[in-house]
């Protein structure tokens, strides 16, 4: 069972990171092997789907519900999942629509559901992807209101990002900035804090856009994390500045 998790946490890095350079930039700077704390994705909360989606994919291959968290301000729940054999974590944020204005809501609605998840993992990996292409117009006006809405209209089931595990995100702070990698300009989470994080600037990628052609958008981040021994959660605060990186504009 861990080898199958783990062949497609492998797949899932390959599709991402073939689009975010940073990402490959810690993994050079690291020697070319990496300790990936978690992966994170997002979604809709709609019946039958939301968190559940993804948690149902996790849970064929051992990874269990292990925290819940709540992010009023942005209308996000979320929750991470653990594996018992150690694997890195599975953090799955969703957006409650219904706490979003009536346009936003009928804006979201032309996201399809998601169809059932395939049980070939090469198939499942690709099942992670982007859905038709949206309205440049829904884009530009959901952002507005949330700009994680209109992330899940550009890039649907794809992964959010990878994050590596550090002794000393301060030192790997000024690692990527020395090699050029746009970065956050600071590290959430204080000295001695159980969990301290910083990421790197989205990379942005064309989104196809329903009239043809294509808008460049905010895709994904490769985040940095330094974890205490034995503190196996997430702090909500920190998590909560960590959504804005996909913020277009973000500096």
């Amino acid at each position: 069972m861990s080898s199958t998790a783990m062949r497609l946490l492998g797949l899932l890095w390959d599709r991402y990171a073939a689009e975010v350079p940073y990402a490959r930039t810690f993994v050079q700077l690291s020697g070319g092997i990496f300790r990936n704390d978690h992966v994170a994705l997002r979604t809709l909360a709609r019946p039958g789907g939301g968190i559940a989606t993804f948690e149902r994919v996790f849970e064929r291959f051992g990874w269990k519900r292990a925290g819940e968290y709540s992010f009023p301000d942005t209308h996000l729940e979320a929750i991470y999942m653990a594996h018992p054999d150690g694997l890195p974590r599975v953090f799955i944020s969703e957006l409650r629509a219904e706490r979003l204005s009536a346009r936003a809501q009928q804006l979201l609605s032309t996201l399809p559901e998601a169809p059932p998840a395939p049980e070939p993992v090469e198939a499942l990996a690709e099942w992670f992807s982007a859905p038709p292409a949206p309205q440049e117009s829904s884009l530009l006006e959901l952002e507005k209101e949330s700009q994680y809405g209109a992330w899940l209209l550009a890039f649907g089931r794809k992964v959010n990002h990878f994050t590596g595990s550090v002794d000393d995100v301060e030192v790997w702070q000024r690692k990527m900035r020395e090699a050029g990698v746009p970065m956050k300009a600071d590290i959430e989470g204080a000295p001695g804090t159980a969990l301290r994080q910083t990421a790197t600037h989205a990379a942005t990628v064309p989104v196809t856009l329903a009239a043809g052609g294509t808008r460049p958008w905010p895709y994904a981040y490769f985040e940095i994390a330094q974890r205490a021994p034995h503190f196996d959660g997430f702090l909500g605060p920190q998590a909560r500045a960590l959504f804005d990186m996909t913020k277009r504009g973000t500096v």
